[in-house]
């Protein structure tokens, strides 16, 4: 049985082993995630998020000082 990739739009990322093995030790703690890939997917995307709202948080601050 080997590995397969996933089909559709992904792309690799690379992560020091270390942090791998902290991420897989928290998997087994908490079951909430069912691989490492599901992990770094979500906390990706919820940094991402916090990003873009805090963009858009100061964009509309700015605007107001324009006015």
């Amino acid at each position: 049985m080997g590995f397969e990739m996933p089909t559709g739009n992904y792309r690799g990322v690379t992560l020091k082993e270390e942090l791998v093995e902290r991420v897989k030790r928290l998997i087994e703690r908490v079951k909430t995630y069912h691989s490492v890939a599901e992990f770094v997917s979500e906390a990706v995307r919820l940094r991402v998020e916090a990003i873009e709202k805090q963009e858009k948080l100061r964009d509309e601050g700015g605007d107001e000082h324009e006015k």
